[in-house]
């Protein structure tokens, strides 16, 4: 009997797919008016990868649902990082 091939995961997918929807959007935001917050949309961005990641989860890919527990840990911080930017926050510059 032949064992079934590894599982493949789509961990650097996931993560650079998320990074490349920040930076267009911190690019976005400086073109058009750098006093617009995007925390909601980041927000969203991190809630959405949390439920793709419980999705993943029960249906038994594990390495793609690292991907996203990975990318919604990661959007989150950078959220909350532009919030704490935008409300002046400590000395960011």
């Amino acid at each position: 009997m032949e064992t079934p091939p590894p599982e493949k995961g789509r961990v650097g997918l996931v993560l650079l797919i998320n990074l490349g929807i920040i930076v267009v959007l911190h690019v976005g935001r400086q073109l058009l008016d750098s006093n617009e917050s995007i925390f909601l949309i980041l927000f969203g961005m991190s809630f959405l990868n949390s439920m793709l990641f419980l999705l993943m989860l029960v249906t038994g890919k594990r390495k793609t649902s690292l991907g996203f527990f990975l990318a919604a840990l990661l959007v989150f911080i950078i959220g909350f990082g532009d919030c704490a930017t935008h409300l002046n926050l400590g000395n960011m510059h």
